[in-house]
């Protein structure tokens, strides 16, 4: 006979005689029930919290996953709270809308990286965080009649890609228009949470051309600047998010400004040139690497890969860092002044200087004369406090 067979019987007259047991006996009954319920209850539990660890680790390992879930409220509640609008009351400032924080290297936060943008180029700041290691202050525009829905995108971007962040301060500055239009009443809306999936996030241009308010690019450099938390910052570099600092720039920084003799005093005083170089498009198009150092960037100057920035738009913008005298300078691969050039012209240099510099005059927008009206600032009222020397 089977042993299934054999034992059934057996199993059977068991059960028979529990179940009397229990007739007879009701208090015994309950007792078992109770820790059958109790037992039943841990064993559920325990597959709970074991499904739930598998899946947080399995989100972490595969992208192909939503990260989160997005609730929109708390943002447009940070926008009502800290909403202020500029002098000319176009624009409205949200400082510090989101921050991300990381313990950095001894001396890595004494310089900070100062960048503005639409949400349209936002994607570019990952490009800037692989070779900045120090603090990063981001401005970002917003305008349009969905307006909400870029300010959406930007903080589900920055969310899915803040591992990447050290420390980043980002910064609102929206048109009045849009935030009439999309955003004044998005804090009273009901919870609309979005199941995010970091891999799959793409932009879509929302922008309309009935929102004409201008680019305010110093209001942006000003909001940005202004936007500094740590204290221990003593010095700012500013550029536009399409303007990248070469893989070495940040720490031949920090090593100029912690190890060469000059007494803090002149260093409160002096604004840094640093020669810019724009790429021609072909040298992108056949995946050219791009310069590590002075001597590499020379070599494709030298073959006409790349140009001094703006060269073929605005020369006389850029004709006093003197790029000629710069590239016969080879003594050193150590950042060190080369020259002082004298004022007698338009200039909108790239520059790291104290963070006192005089602000930028808001007034000018987009990038005509933004940059251009503040050295000329600079140099006519308050050339006693400041100066230029090209690194």
């Amino acid at each position: 006979m089977p042993p299934v067979k054999r034992y059934f019987p057996r199993l059977k007259r068991y059960f028979l005689r529990y179940s009397l047991s229990c007739n007879r006996r009701p208090r015994l009954s309950r007792v078992i029930k109770i820790l059958s319920a109790i037992i039943l209850a841990f064993l559920f539990m325990t597959l709970i919290n074991g499904v739930l660890f598998s899946s947080i680790l399995f989100l972490q390992e595969n992208n192909d996953e939503p990260d989160y879930d997005l609730d929109t409220r708390p943002y447009y509640k940070t926008i009502e709270m800290k909403k202020r609008f500029d002098d000319s009351g176009n624009y409205l400032i949200i400082q510090n809308f989101v921050q991300y924080q990381t313990n950095l290297s001894n001396n890595f936060d004494l310089l900070a990286l100062n960048l503005h943008t639409n949400i349209e180029q936002l994607h570019l700041l990952l490009q800037h965080v692989k070779v900045w290691d120090g603090p990063i202050s981001l401005s970002l525009y917003v305008k349009g009649a969905r307006g909400s829905d870029d300010i959406d995108y930007a903080s589900i971007w920055l969310r899915c890609n803040r591992r990447s962040f050290k420390v980043l301060n980002v910064h609102l500055v929206i048109s009045a228009k849009a935030y009439k239009s999309s955003i004044s009443n998005q804090h009273h809306s009901h919870s609309v949470k979005y199941a995010v999936s970091c891999q799959q996030i793409t932009y879509i241009n929302h922008t309309d051309e009935t929102d004409s308010t201008p680019y305010p690019s110093n209001l942006l450099r000003n909001t940005a600047r202004n936007g500094l938390t740590l204290p221990s910052i003593q010095y700012v570099l500013t550029l536009d998010i399409d303007m990248f600092p070469s893989p070495d720039l940040f720490h031949h920084l920090v090593s100029f400004y912690t190890k060469t003799s000059p007494t803090n005093e002149l260093f409160n005083r002096t604004l840094y040139v640093i020669p810019a170089f724009e790429i021609h498009i072909d040298t992108i198009k056949h995946s050219i690497p791009l310069p590590q150092n002075k001597r590499e960037l020379i070599l494709l100057w030298d073959e006409k890969q790349i140009q001094p920035f703006q060269n073929d738009v605005c020369s006389s913008c850029q004709f006093l860092t003197n790029y000629q005298a710069w590239k016969e300078e080879r003594k050193s691969e150590q950042i060190l002044p080369i020259f002082r050039p004298h004022y007698s012209q338009p200039w909108k240099p790239y520059y790291i200087g104290p963070k006192n510099v005089p602000a930028y005059d808001p007034r000018f927008k987009s990038h005509a004369h933004a940059r251009i009206s503040q050295v000329r600032m600079i140099n006519f009222f308050s050339k006693d406090d400041f100066f230029f020397l090209v690194l």
